[in-house]
């Protein structure tokens, strides 16, 4: 489906702040609602981000309902602590929905640590990916519509994954810098208030 297609290059780029200038500091939600605040960026090869964040203790979630449900048992049947399940709702950035889901647990079900990673098609000069992130903490699930609440503090959860992954041997450099587009406080698309310092957390992947 084109909205799960990888986007095709758009430019080479050589910093974030280059980077920043063009994309978005919001994610769309529900009905095409102002959703979530951006504020995190990897860049690296899919195949390091994937391999900085499972070091790091991080479990990818599917994209899909039915491949977390997949996952959901298959570690409940493994005997393993259950991170894969519940799914992420699906998210936009230009159309297009999160190419990775992250999570780390807290309470079954209710509570947990996550965030949703798109590839922009923007790429350094040596060819790696921007990644363009959301993150923000799950307090509890809302059960009419099957949705999280998230905490209003993205800045907390922001530093929380940059504290995870920050010791890495993978990690070539790790900022946080201002990004123009990204509001300072404001609503998702469910009504939940949100805040943040206008910075983003730029990791630099090997």
């Amino acid at each position: 489906a084109p909205d799960r297609a990888v986007p095709a290059s758009q430019a080479v780029v050589s910093s974030w702040d280059e980077a920043a200038q063009s994309l978005p500091g919001l994610n769309e939600g529900r009905f095409g609602r102002p959703g979530a605040p951006q504020n995190l960026v990897f860049v690296g090869t899919p195949g390091a981000v994937r391999a900085a964040l499972t070091e790091a203790g991080w479990t990818e979630i599917p994209t899909t309902i039915r491949g977390s449900v997949a996952a959901g048992l298959g570690e409940l049947l493994a005997g393993k602590r259950v991170a894969a399940f519940p799914p992420m709702n699906d998210y936009r950035l230009r159309g297009r929905r999160q190419d990775m889901n992250w999570a780390m647990p807290v309470r079954f079900l209710q509570e947990r640590h996550h965030f949703r990673l798109w590839r922009t098609g923007l790429t350094d000069p040596r060819g790696r990916d921007f990644w363009w992130g959301s993150a923000n903490y799950d307090l509890r699930v809302r059960w009419r519509d099957l949705s999280h609440v998230p905490a209003p503090d993205a800045n907390r959860e922001r530093d929380f994954i940059v504290g995870t992954v920050a010791t890495l041997p993978r990690v070539r450099a790790l900022v946080v810098l201002p990004s123009p587009r990204v509001p300072a406080e404001g609503f998702n698309d469910k009504g939940y208030p949100y805040r943040t310092d206008g910075r983003v957390a730029v990791v630099d992947l090997r």
